[in-house]
């Protein structure tokens, strides 16, 4: 599916499993249709959202404008439907903010939705300063989602050394955003709804130009955290 706008895509995709009934469908069955208007994209009255101000979002903005800076074809209308399928957590490895172990190192880079009932971590796994401050990344990637309240910690995504998260960003509160890469530099957008366990995997439908400086880079200098060269 190729969609006149991925933003479309991403609204479409997100609410439409979020008030569907059918919970004990595979993921995969459901039919998708393209659709031009946003009337539908809304949640629940109760449920804090950011649905409506997706284009706008900071974090996409930044991410997108990193990648049309050394590549202008890069655009998110290039991006596919390629995979739908069914959130599996796991018991996380990391710890929580709650913990008197967790390092607050992390505390900068933790991702609330908009209620801050829930977070997620892209960092501690992936990561560890040095004595001189410098970020020392491990082959793999883990994706851990924090319930505040309950204090539990579980892994929503994990990643080998090929492919990685480059940030993330919720538009709600059961639904947040991971924006990927990997060493085809082929970038790669997933939806994620907590409502029904769904997944949606976008692609970027060919690789771009390499960027001199990785995204990852920025986003951690710009909190004072530094790679090496």
């Amino acid at each position: 599916m190729k969609s006149k706008s991925i933003i479309l895509s991403l609204l479409f995709s997100a609410v439409l499993f979020s008030c569907s009934d059918k919970k004990d469908e595979s993921v995969s069955e459901e039919i998708l249709t393209e659709t031009d208007s946003l009337d539908y994209a809304e949640e629940p009255e109760t449920e804090n959202s950011a649905l409506a101000d997706l284009q706008s979002n900071a974090t996409f903005k930044n991410w997108r404008k990193h990648y049309q800076s050394t590549d202008p074809s890069f655009s998110m209308n290039n991006f596919n439907l390629e995979q739908t399928q069914k959130l599996e957590m796991q018991p996380g490895s990391v710890k929580g903010n709650f913990e008197a172990e967790f390092d607050k190192t992390y505390e900068p880079f933790l991702i609330y939705n908009p209620s801050r009932t829930f977070y997620l971590d892209i960092d501690s796994y992936n990561w560890s300063k040095d004595e001189e401050g410098n970020a020392l990344f491990e082959a793999d990637q883990a994706v851990n989602m924090v319930d505040v309240k309950k204090k539990t910690v579980q892994q929503v995504a994990f990643f080998g050394p090929s492919y990685w998260v480059e940030d993330a960003f919720w538009v709600s509160d059961s639904i947040f955003i991971l924006l990927q890469n990997n060493d085809e530099n082929v970038p790669e957008i997933s939806t994620y709804n907590l409502k029904d366990n769904s997944v949606f995997l976008f692609q970027n439908d060919a690789p771009i130009q390499k960027s001199d400086s990785s995204y990852t880079k920025m986003r951690l200098a710009k909190k004072g955290v530094k790679m090496m060269p």
